[in-house]
């Protein structure tokens, strides 16, 4: 019953026009050539999809089985969007199959619209600007245009080729900044496939991209620069390295002399740094034609760094990005008073993450303005945010739980009156309730009037989330307490997401103001999900919904790059991605990610423990737990944790519980937690008590606790914070070891 052949993929246009749902949109349509520029605009404005359906019936079915789908023994039904139950969608329009296109009409919307933007030097004071500076989407679109022009004419005329020859990648390395998004559009213009280093990973695996990619050229900021003149000789392909920064004549003969360690590469082509601002002259000087991506071209080479071997280049399509974008514009909502108006967006989570690149895309086919923070270091994110006022804002449950302590905090704080802290519990407490037993916005006088001018308006401006309409979160689990505390705070929804870098990010997301939160949400209109059962770890799809998640559709990735072995793993020949996470579909038809495939073991007492599962359900439950890595032996009757603490969020907890510890902060609180097994067995309670939908077996008997246990730079975890647990078995093996001698900090049959 499922298409997954691309001829079968509709648009979203098309979808309105033969969904009798949206007949109201369709004939509102009417009134406009159906190719026209008038009628893609007036689409894309008229969304999300569910302001053109029934909503209430919409939230009460998210997703629903394909009829007919069930019947295939050891899975669960296909799941798609109830919005789009017929066909999956892959492109907002006919004439918008790229994200190429979707920038390009934006620019014709918009030209003179804020498209990129950042605080910016004042002339010889060292201070930055207390205002954002934007370029405009033309201005944007003609330098990337530009660069993109630039970099043809110096990679071909080192190779001896035409102007046109586009058969080369471009690596990217830097923290976010307006450059990056430039580059990224300059390749698109020229149909030239890119891939981005991560900023956490190490030389070796910077090494490993470029020359498995043999990237002849790489865009870096200024302080990568003598990282990469020390890795040339290990690089026989790179021939041009850009810098995103200005460069003064002498650094530039500098770097092009003495400090360059070798002259050519190993294809005899002369290496050379140049600024980018160079190279976007030569690109207006020598003006190649653009080369417009088709669908099928190849758009990024995205690297994931996994728990185990080298990293995997996912290859993303434009078809990918542009199915990815669709859904994100389906989706969102303006609101009604912002329509029409100028609108702002923070890039704050590494462009080399699909999650921003998805974001990123929404946002630049959208006509907002992206900003960017002054440096790359996230203290300075809420000082940014304050300067910019964005109207969305896309983060990680580490962030929101940093904003809820800060929260928390500033209303404990010695300074603070009874009176003000009462009132402040007492309106937070309110609009929990209210958030818990109803949905949608509360348009009551008491919060419109007492409420936001009391609270919730100071908070929103302390943090610079004043013109938030709706935050966007992934990436790893959130707790849900933290979720209604922010969502109660800041009057705002918040919408949780769940996706890969194989499926070009988000394939589904939550509704932002629905009272049972903590899914993930139903389905895009781009993908359809099916349960696999997993029988050796009890999960039967067809009886219980819940098995390994399958996903198909336009946003599903074409495989790993010269990886044809692991490709075959995870990518069926008719379409099936397997994900390895497991979820469960509840009756709403939302998808919740419960644990991971394969990552189990068993105890002394021949139990099964699938660690992730009980990891995800720690981090969900308990805020102050920043970093969880569960370990197990099976000569052992019970589970040990190596913990990372947010104490911004726990030390006024912990010292409510441990007075004895009220003059120690920090480092101190870590060391004395680690020493003092009484201390310890106290948090292990807290941790367990605040726990549901574990059994006693696999609740933590035993803790070493830090700040930041494990790191990137350790190899004990992803970038994208997946725990390496070969990796983090051993460098704590000593410890752990200590944790099962010390034995069990609890008694078992009060768990």
């Amino acid at each position: 019953m499922s298409v997954h052949e691309s001829d079968n993929y509709i648009s979203l246009a098309e979808l309105v026009e033969t969904n009798l749902s949206f007949r109201p949109l369709k004939e509102e349509l009417s009134q406009y050539d159906a190719n026209s520029p008038e009628y893609i605009s007036a689409l894309i404005d008229a969304m999300p999809l569910t302001e053109n359906t029934n909503y209430r019936s919409f939230l009460k079915k998210q997703s629903v089985p394909i009829p007919g789908s069930e019947l295939n023994p050891g899975y669960s039904a296909v799941y798609r969007s109830s919005l789009s139950p017929d066909h999956l969608v892959s492109s907002m329009h006919p004439q918008l199959t790229t994200f190429f296109d979707l920038f390009n009409f934006a620019v014709k919307r918009f030209p003179d619209r804020d498209c990129l933007g950042q605080r910016v030097p004042l002339d010889g004071s060292g201070k930055l600007s207390d205002h954002y500076v934007f370029e405009s989407y033309q201005e944007i679109q003609k330098r990337s245009r530009n660069l993109g022009s630039g970099i043809m004419t110096v990679v071909n005329l080192k190779r001896q080729r035409k102007f046109d020859v586009n058969d080369f990648i471009v690596s990217l390395w830097s923290s976010n900044r307006k450059e990056w998004i430039i580059a990224d559009l300059a390749c698109q213009a020229y149909s030239v496939a890119n891939t981005a280093l991560y900023e956490t990973l190490g030389v070796g695996s910077s090494q490993y991209i470029l020359n498995s990619t043999e990237s002849p050229v790489l865009i870096v900021s200024k302080v990568k620069i003598y990282a990469i003149l020390d890795l040339l000789p290990q690089l026989p392909h790179l021939s041009t390295v850009i810098c995103m920064d200005d460069l003064s004549s002498d650094e530039l003969s500098q770097l092009n002399g003495p400090l360059l360690p070798r002259s050519t590469n190993e294809a005899g082509e002369r290496i050379s740094v140049l600024t980018l601002r160079q190279v976007e002259e030569i690109g207006a000087n020598n003006d190649v034609p653009i080369i417009p991506p088709k669908p099928s071209t190849l758009y990024t080479i995205s690297f994931t760094s996994g728990t185990t071997g080298t990293p995997k280049g996912v290859l993303l399509n434009h078809s990918h990005i542009a199915a990815g974008i669709t859904f994100v514009m389906s989706i969102f909502r303006v609101p009604p008073q912002k329509r029409g108006k100028q609108l702002y967006d923070m890039c704050f989570l590494p462009l080399a993450h699909i999650f921003e690149r998805m974001i990123a895309g929404y946002v630049l086919s959208s006509g907002v303005g992206l900003g960017f923070l002054h440096k790359a270091d996230p203290a300075v994110l809420v000082e940014d945010l304050k300067i910019l006022k964005p109207d969305s804002f896309s983060l990680v449950p580490r962030v929101l739980t940093k904003f809820e302590a800060g929260i928390k905090n500033g209303l404990r704080g010695d300074s603070v009156s009874a009176l003000t802290k009462n009132v402040a519990t007492n309106i937070l407490d309110q609009k929990r309730t209210r958030f818990q037993t109803r949905g949608g916005p509360d348009r009551s006088i008491i919060n419109q009037v007492v409420f936001h001018r009391v609270l919730i308006d100071k908070i929103r401006d302390s943090l610079g989330l004043t013109n938030v309409s709706f935050l966007v979160t992934g990436s790893a689990p959130v707790s849900n307490d933290t979720l209604l505390f922010m969502k109660s705070a800041l009057d705002t929804g918040i919408r949780q997401g769940y996706g890969s870098t194989e499926t070009f990010a988000g394939i589904c997301i939550s509704e932002p103001l629905e009272k049972d939160s903590g899914t993930c949400g139903g389905m895009a209109i781009s993908t359809e999900c099916r349960l696999r059962s997993i029988p050796e770890m009890k999960y039967d799809a067809e009886r219980d919904q819940k098995g390994e998640v399958q996903l198909r559709g336009p946003q599903i990735f074409a495989g790993y790059y010269k990886n044809p072995e692991e490709t075959r793993k995870v990518l069926s020949k008719d379409g099936w991605f397997s994900t390895g996470d497991v979820g469960y579909i509840d009756a709403k038809g939302r998808l919740s990610i419960i644990d991971r495939v394969k990552n189990f073991f068993k105890l002394a007492q021949g139990e099964y423990i699938a660690p992730e599962k009980i990891e995800n359900l720690y981090l969900s439950s308990c805020p102050y737990i920043s970093q969880i890595f569960v370990h197990g032996d099976s000569f052992k009757p019970f589970l040990v944790a190596v913990l990372g603490l947010d104490l911004e969020t726990f030390e006024p907890v912990l010292k409510q519980r441990l007075p004895a510890l009220k003059r120690f902060h920090g480092q101190d609180i870590i060391k004395l937690l680690n020493d003092n097994r009484e201390y310890r067995k106290e948090v292990v309670k807290m941790m367990n008590s605040e726990l549901t939908g574990l059994q006693g077996f696999e609740k933590i008997n035993n803790i070493l606790v830090g700040l930041e246990p494990l790191k990137v730079a350790d190899d004990t975890i992803t970038p994208t914070f997946k725990v390496k647990r070969v990796n983090a078995a051993k460098k704590y093996h000593q410890d752990l070891n200590r944790l099962y001698e010390e034995g069990s900090l609890i008694k078992v049959e009060k768990l």
